[in-house]
């Protein structure tokens, strides 16, 4: 196995606001209410290459994507691309041109570590994997919604939320009501068909906003502690900061926002194959493959 030439990530993506949790206060907790908030942008510009350098094998690598991806609909299998086939100027080059979108995610296992970053091309990721020895596994693009091996990993986790109220601390509130609630839309959830699931993607099929609800640093540490700790942590950067965590219970995710000033304005416990804030929507990639078109008609 070779060594990654080039990580679609950066080594820094997982630092700055929303990227690690804030301490809880020894209090209820309530809402409050943003301030200032960030935004997430990228340089859209072409990017400039020496004219004399052949890029033919980048354009064909682009060409099939955008073609491929004509009449995609989000509720479509997703499309894979394996990069391969460049040499080291048109690998640069679509290293360059795809650069880092809104959202970015790791997956990490003991064997190894899974990389995934959006483009700047809305539903079109760079995915990599990479084992204990830092050697790649694979490099593709895929173009859909959500990459596939995010939500495939998530439902290898435990089914069930498991607990027994008698066993937690006596001075937690809200957090039995919860973990019961949580306990019964995911037996809910686990029934549903492809095509309801498809639709909790929209609506999920919980979410339990913890911001508006008073809780104790005892209830989240219960919660925390039956629902445990996944493998799993994407951070979307479009309307301020949004990170995204699983648990060890599969569709179970905590999804907390944070303002440019690093305050937690919102968290939540959704029920859902995966949260909505992360997906890219049916027009996002109408529009991505437009730019790509753009881009490759320029090589």
């Amino acid at each position: 196995m070779s060594s990654i030439p080039v990580p679609p990530i950066s080594s820094n993506f997982l630092l700055g606001p929303g990227s690690h949790d804030v301490p809880e206060k020894d209090k209820l907790e309530y809402m409050a209410m943003p301030t200032e908030m960030s935004t997430f942008d990228v340089d859209s510009k072409i990017y400039e290459w020496d004219p004399t350098t052949d890029l033919s094998q980048c354009k064909q690598f682009l060409e099939n994507i955008y073609t491929q991806l004509g009449d995609y609909k989000v509720t479509d299998d997703n499309l894979l691309f394996k990069v391969k086939g460049l040499n080291a100027d048109n690998k640069a080059y679509l290293n360059a041109l795809l650069s880092e979108g809104e959202v970015s995610a790791v997956i990490t296992q003991e064997d190894r570590t899974v990389n995934i970053q959006e483009s700047i091309f809305t539903g079109i990721w760079r995915v990599t994997v990479i084992d204990s020895n830092k050697n790649l596994l694979a490099d593709y693009v895929e173009a859909g919604d959500i990459p596939k091996i995010l939500v495939d990993k998530n439902q290898e986790k435990s089914n069930k939320v498991l607990f027994d109220s008698a066993l937690l601390p006596e001075n937690v509130i809200n957090a039995p009501s919860i973990l019961t609630e949580l306990e019964d839309k995911k037996r809910e959830y686990s029934t549903l068909s492809k095509a309801q699931l498809a639709e909790t993607l929209v609506n999920p099929i919980e979410a339990i906003n913890l911001t508006l609800l008073p809780h104790t640093e005892e209830d989240l540490a219960a919660i925390n502690n039956i629902l445990g700790l996944g493998d799993t942590v994407i951070l979307s950067r479009g309307y301020g900061n949004c990170r995204i965590t699983s648990t060890g219970v599969s569709s179970i995710w905590w999804v907390k926002y944070f303002n440019s000033t690093d305050n937690e304005i919102l968290s939540t416990i959704e029920v859902v194959g995966m949260p909505i804030v992360a997906c890219a929507a049916q027009e996002d990639i109408e529009s991505s493959v437009a730019r790509l078109k753009e881009f490759s008609d320029e090589l």
